[in-house]
């Protein structure tokens, strides 16, 4: 019973995201735990075209990953706050205005929170419907952040080092994209570059 009250503890302590942040909640993060794919598995492209985007590795180790799909965040990493907002910021920019492509509304993953979406669904590309219009949304309690993204620029984004597929995309059962990408939280300046070109791409990639 302890080991299971501190399982809890820690599944709880990642804060909210997608399911009720009770003992239901957890007990359906749980259930779905075995069904959690490699998150950095990919089949790297070996056609020999060029691509049109690029990234370079990111610096260091991939940062540990709670091992619940939902809500799926990273551990010990929470980017400044100001970091973090101007992060938030860069992504909800795109959806600013009344008649925009874009739009920003309440994220239909994680429940909570703003999201950026195409407002046109008939204009999305496959991967971006298959999400029911949403692009990108950003965690801000530690700064990492979930986006859509090109099925062709997932190798790239994986390879580099620079995120993860959720642990259950591309699972029917679920509903998430298979392109469904985990951005890790920007350590510096450096990396929140690196960011923005991936969130300005899955944006421009959209419709």
């Amino acid at each position: 019973m302890a080991a299971i009250l501190e399982d809890y503890r820690r599944w709880r302590a990642l804060g909210e995201g997608g399911l009720p942040a009770n003992p239901v909640g957890w007990l359906v993060a749980t259930a779905l735990r075995p069904w959690g794919r490699d998150p950095t598995a990919v089949d790297t492209p070996s056609d020999g075209v060029t691509r049109d985007f690029t990234l370079p590795h990111r610096r260091g180790d991939r940062p540990t990953i709670a091992p619940y799909p939902i809500p799926h965040r990273e551990l010990h990493t929470v980017a400044d706050p100001e970091r973090i907002s101007a992060l938030a910021d860069h992504v909800a920019a795109f959806g600013a205005g009344d008649s925009g492509p874009m739009v920003n509304s309440l994220s239909r993953f994680e429940r909570r929170g703003d999201a950026l979406f195409v407002r046109d669904p008939a204009t999305a590309t496959p991967w971006i419907a298959r999400a029911r219009g949403e692009i990108a949304h950003v965690h801000g309690t530690q700064g990492s952040m979930h986006v859509v993204a090109d099925p062709k620029d997932v190798p790239e984004i994986i390879v580099r080092g620079w995120g993860e597929r959720h642990p259950l995309a591309g699972r029917p059962i679920i509903g998430l994209p298979d392109s469904y990408l985990l951005l890790y939280a920007p350590r510096d300046e450096i990396d929140s570059e690196q960011v923005r070109r991936i969130i300005d791409r899955v944006v421009a990639t959209a419709r």
